[in-house]
C-alpha cells in the first residue's frame, strides 16, 4: 500500500514540473516573436553613462571669516566678567542674624521661677524687684546667680539648678531679664570694685539657710527631711505658686491620691498645673532623683 502511495506521489510531482518547463518554454518563444533578440549596447560612451552616478552632493559656497566677522565675540566677554560681581556683593547679606544667648539661657531654666516668681525670684519685666536687686550692682546679680544663694526673699540655686549652662550663659540671662525689666543701663552703673563684696553674700548663704528651714529639728527624719530643709521649704512652707503647704491635709489629699509614683514624676520633671507650678526638682539639678522622692515621701507623712 506504502509503495503505491509513493509511486502516485512521484509521477504527480513530475507532471507538474514538466508542466512548468513546460510553459516557461511558451512564454520564451513568445517573447521572441514579439520584441526580437534582446540586444545590449557595449560601447565606451554607453558603459560610462551606466556608471554614471545618480546625483551630486550641493555643498553651496565656501565661507570664509573676515575680521569684521570676529569681531563680536570679543564684547561677549565683557557681560560674562560683570555677572559674578552682583552675586558676590549680595552674599554677607543672606547671612542670619546670630540668636540672643541670654533668651536661649533664659527659656532653658530660668522661666521657671521668673516667669512667676516662685520661690522669691524676681519676675522678669517687674522694674521694681529688679531695681532693689541692683543696688549692690549686676556683677552682683551674675555672681549670686552663678554660685547661688539664699536670702530673706528667696533662694537662687546655682545656675538655677541647671549646671550645664556656662558662666557666660548665666550672664548673658541675667542681662536679658534686666533689659526686658526696664533696666538696659545696668552695666554703666555696675561699680567697678563690686566683684570684691563676692565673699559676704557667700557666707551669708550659707548662715541663712539653715535658719530659714528649721521646721523641727529630728534626726530621725533622714534624708527626706534634709532635701526639703534645703530647698523645697521656699514654696512648700508658704504655699508659693500654688505649691501644697506641708501639713495641709486638705491640699495634700487630692494629690496624694493620685499616687505616690505620680507624686514622684511631676516633682522630679516638673509640672505647671492650674493651681501652680512645679519646677523639675524644685529648681536643684543637683538632687538626684532619689532625694526628691525621699522629699515627696517626707512632705506626705507629714500631711497625712
Amino acid at each position: 500500500m506504502a509503495e503505491a502511495q509513493k509511486s502516485t506521489l512521484v509521477r504527480d510531482t513530475s507532471v507538474v514540473v514538466i508542466l512548468l518547463l513546460g510553459a516557461g518554454l511558451v512564454a520564451s518563444i513568445l517573447a521572441w516573436i514579439l520584441f526580437g533578440s534582446p540586444s545590449v549596447d557595449n560601447s565606451d560612451e554607453a558603459v560610462a553613462k551606466r556608471l554614471a552616478p545618480v546625483g551630486n552632493a550641493n555643498i553651496g559656497e565656501p565661507f570664509l571669516l573676515d575680521d569684521a566677522a570676529l569681531a563680536p565675540s570679543t564684547p561677549a566677554t565683557t557681560p560674562t566678567t560683570a555677572a559674578p560681581a552682583a552675586p558676590a556683593e549680595t552674599t554677607p547679606v543672606v547671612a542670619a542674624a546670630p540668636a540672643d544667648p541670654g533668651k536661649a539661657a533664659y527659656g532653658k531654666i530660668c522661666f521657671a521661677c521668673h516667669d512667676a516668681g516662685v520661690g522669691g525670684a524676681p519676675k522678669i519685666g517687674d522694674a521694681a524687684e529688679w531695681k532693689s536687686r541692683l543696688q549692690k550692682g549686676k556683677e552682683m546679680l551674675v555672681i549670686n546667680a552663678i554660685n547661688g544663694m539664699t536670702g530673706d526673699a528667696g533662694i537662687m540655686p546655682p545656675k538655677g539648678g541647671l549646671p550645664s549652662l556656662s558662666d557666660d550663659d548665666v550672664r548673658a540671662s541675667v542681662t536679658y531679664m534686666l533689659a526686658a525689666s526696664g533696666e538696659e543701663q545696668a552695666d554703666a552703673a555696675t561699680p567697678a570694685a563690686e566683684p570684691v563684696v563676692e565673699p559676704p553674700p557667700a557666707e551669708v548663704a550659707v548662715t541663712e539657710a539653715p535658719t530659714a528651714a528649721t521646721p523641727a529639728a529630728d534626726a530621725n527624719d533622714g534624708r527626706g527631711k534634709e532635701v526639703y530643709d534645703s530647698a523645697c521649704f521656699i514654696c512648700h512652707a508658704t504655699g508659693v505658686a500654688g505649691a501644697p503647704k506641708i501639713g495641709d491635709v486638705a491640699n495634700w489629699g487630692p494629690r496624694i491620691s493620685q499616687g505616690t509614683e505620680t507624686l514622684y514624676s511631676r516633682a522630679i520633671k516638673g509640672y505647671m498645673g492650674e493651681t501652680g507650678l512645679m519646677p523639675p526638682k524644685g529648681g536643684r539639678m543637683d538632687f538626684s532623683d532619689e532625694d526628691v522622692s525621699a522629699a515627696v515621701d517626707y512632705m506626705v507623712t507629714q500631711s497625712q
